[in-house]
């Protein structure tokens, strides 16, 4: 279900609001106005691949035990 953000034409206040349907009676929190403009919002996803988990001491990020983020380990370069 979708959190929309409106801002109160009367009062200034901003409102989120979680809308099942068109026929929403949307009101101020602060007023019940019912004078309420809709704002744009980014919405809050995230498209980056996370690398999975890997225990410690599970061969490092090159095979060689606790390699990784060691100066001179193979991961340096």
């Amino acid at each position: 279900m979708p959190i929309y953000e409106y801002r109160c034409e009367k009062c200034g206040e901003l409102n989120e609001f979680l809308v099942l349907g068109k026929d929403d009676d949307l009101r101020c929190k602060k007023c019940s106005s019912k004078d309420l403009i809709k704002l744009m919002s980014a919405p809050n996803i995230s498209s980056i691949e996370r690398a999975p988990v890997t225990e410690q001491g599970s061969g490092g990020c090159c095979g060689t035990p606790n390699s990784c983020n060691s100066p001179g380990s193979c991961c340096a370069g």
